[in-house]
């Protein structure tokens, strides 16, 4: 009976001292995961945007190419672009025969496409993740084509 209660004891107790020594790692990965999930400041809801910055982003994408907009009311847009006025422009809405004129004033947000910074980011984890992925198939491989040996002995332990 002795026996097995030091032994609940040892176990209790190697328990408690694993989860204390790994309980700086565990903190960081939950510190770490709390991080990412938690929405930022970033997520918040867009500035409405001026007629006038509508236009020009309207008129810099040009007519046939996407965009997706929120109205002010809310509702959400995507389609293609038919015609561009003074103060409203025509869509093409996914699956829908008719056409949609939006006022530029109406417009709260407008995403045309990708920026500038969003292509670099995206174009430079693309080439990150190939060439990791190239370096890691090409160090396999060579790691299957060497036979093992033993490592080399220190010129001081021959001399002895």
């Amino acid at each position: 009976m002795q026996a097995l209660v030091r032994t609940v004891r040892r176990s209790f107790a190697r328990l408690l001292f694993h989860s204390f020594t790994r309980f700086p790692q565990r903190a960081v990965a939950a510190l770490a995961i709390a991080a990412v999930l938690t929405p930022s400041l970033a997520n918040a809801s867009p500035k409405p945007l001026d007629p006038g910055t509508v236009h020009v982003k309207v008129l810099k994408r040009g007519i046939g190419n996407f965009i997706a907009l929120q109205q002010q009311d809310g509702i959400q847009l995507s389609g293609r672009i038919l015609a561009i006025g003074d103060q409203s422009f025509t869509l093409q809405l996914h699956n829908d025969p008719q056409t949609t004129e939006v006022f530029y004033a109406d417009v709260a947000y407008l995403r045309t496409g990708f920026s500038g910074g969003q292509k670099v980011f995206l174009i430079g984890g693309l080439a990150g993740t190939a060439a990791f992925g190239i370096w890691g198939f090409v160090h396999i491989h060579n790691l299957e084509n060497k036979p093992l040996q033993p490592p080399p002995t220190p010129a001081l332990a021959i001399l002895q």
